[in-house]
């Protein structure tokens, strides 16, 4: 016992509750992934299994070496790599993979790697930092602006175009943050207001750009249907961005008996329905779920729906309860270091975990508009899992410093500011 003690330092309830979401993840995705398995592995199961458990460990792995580290200095990692991973979600927009119209991910060493996990968790430690170094400290506007809503802003944007779900996640964590860190109010709105200008050009422009690409494109269809290669109800109109996210808020306010429940717009929202429903308290039991087969992502997007169908009530709030019990443990570290560092990224970190569970959770069960929002830990996924790795491990890494220190916040200000921060330093032996 002391010998796992010595290796696994930390709080023992996040090791163990990342162990038990680890366990559920392989055997839900082990029954989710029949259909993958058939349609690329050839009908072998253990292929789609084997890859998924060399991404769990990975996930572990990553774990165990962020929550080695020392917390602190996450705080000059986040404030080197801020810039590079700008450069590198912009370079993902212009040059990535591009899915469903949208670009989210580039190919590193034969691997599908998505930025904007990485982008999260870095700008979310960076806001902790820059809130501690600047709390008490009477600023202008014009230095808000350029230390934190300049970030925020140029994040969310890169990933906004691509990625709706995964931005308005990361700016509500980003505001919730700027709020405990006590930032003034009048900032908040003023950023608030930035995001919506921001999102309202943007949308002028992607609605502008879409009506020129639809002429074109009717154009083109018009002469093929004159040369006889095409027939003219072939062609199909490219929607802009108002038109999707307004089709899917209305898909969920319509009278289910006055429209198609399987046609492509609808489907996977219906199989969703049906598989919650047919799990009824105890579920069908391992391995029968039926709605599998029908649901275009079982093993990702909608994986809670699964482990209900075939678990039942009673393992959906097993799951629910145990990333609760998960945030719980971080309010615990923000409750016993109060406004530090640490503190601050923990829970920002750890908000970022239990928002994106929720949301994937809201969609499978049909509270929510369908989004591509994967549940931590449990859904199959590379960048995805390792992310989350990466988060409980920084996450341990404050309540291992917990057991092996005390340190006031002035200290932990000496202990993650960078060299070159001269203004900071002035400040800090203005202190003394």
């Amino acid at each position: 016992m002391s010998f796992i003690n010595k290796i696994l330092k930390g709080d023992k309830v996040i090791w163990i509750i990342a162990l038990l979401l680890a366990v559920i993840s392989l055997i839900v995705v082990y029954s989710a992934t029949s259909a993958l398995a058939v349609n690329k592995y050839e009908g072998d199961t253990g292929k789609a299994l084997m890859k998924h458990l060399t991404m769990l460990l990975f996930g572990f792995l990553m774990m165990f070496g962020a929550s080695r580290v020392n917390y602190k200095h996450y705080a000059k990692i986040a404030w080197v790599l801020l810039i590079p991973t700008m450069a590198l979600l912009l370079y993902t927009l212009v040059f990535g993979r591009n899915i469903n119209d949208a670009s989210r991910s580039i190919n590193v060493g034969g691997f599908s790697f998505q930025p904007s996990e990485m982008a999260k968790i870095i700008l979310i430690t960076y806001l902790a930092r820059q809130l501690i170094m600047m709390e008490g400290k009477v600023y202008r506007y014009k230095d808000f602006l350029i230390k934190i809503a300049a970030p925020i802003l140029l994040t969310v944007a890169l990933i906004f175009t691509e990625n709706l779900s995964t931005a308005l996640i990361l700016i509500a964590v980003c505001m919730v943050l700027l709020f405990i860190g006590r930032v003034k109010m009048l900032h908040l709105f003023s950023l608030v207001g930035l995001c919506v200008v921001g999102m309202g050009l943007y949308l002028a422009f992607d609605a502008a750009k879409t009506s020129i690409d639809n002429k074109n494109r009717i154009k083109a269809h018009e002469e093929e249907v004159a040369q006889g290669t095409k027939s003219a109800s072939e062609f199909k109109a490219k929607q802009n961005r108002i038109q999707t996210w307004s089709n899917r808020l209305k898909s969920m306010g319509e009278d289910k008996g006055e429209i198609n429940r399987f046609d492509d717009s609808h489907m996977q929202r219906t199989y969703a329905d049906i598989a919650v429903a047919s799990g009824s308290v105890f579920g069908k039991g391992p391995g029968k779920s039926e709605q599998r087969n029908f649901l275009p992502h079982p093993y990702s997007d909608f994986i809670y729906a699964i482990i209900i169908e075939e678990y039942g009530i009673v393992g959906g709030v097993l799951v629910l309860l145990l990333y609760v019990i998960l945030f719980t443990r971080v309010i615990r570290i923000v409750s016993k270091r109060t406004l530090t560092f640490g503190a601050l990224m923990a829970f920002g970190l750890g908000f970022l975990i239990i928002l994106q569970a929720m949301i994937n959770m809201g969609v499978s069960i049909g509270l929510l508009p369908v989004t591509g929002q994967p549940l931590p830990f449990v859904s199959m996924g590379g960048t995805s899992l390792m992310a989350t790795g990466i988060i409980i491990g920084m996450i341990l890494s404050v309540t291992r410093s917990m057991e092996d220190e005390s340190m006031n916040k002035e200290q932990e200000i000496e202990a993650i500011v960078e060299p070159i921060d001269t203004s900071y330093e002035t400040e800090l032996e203005s202190r003394d």
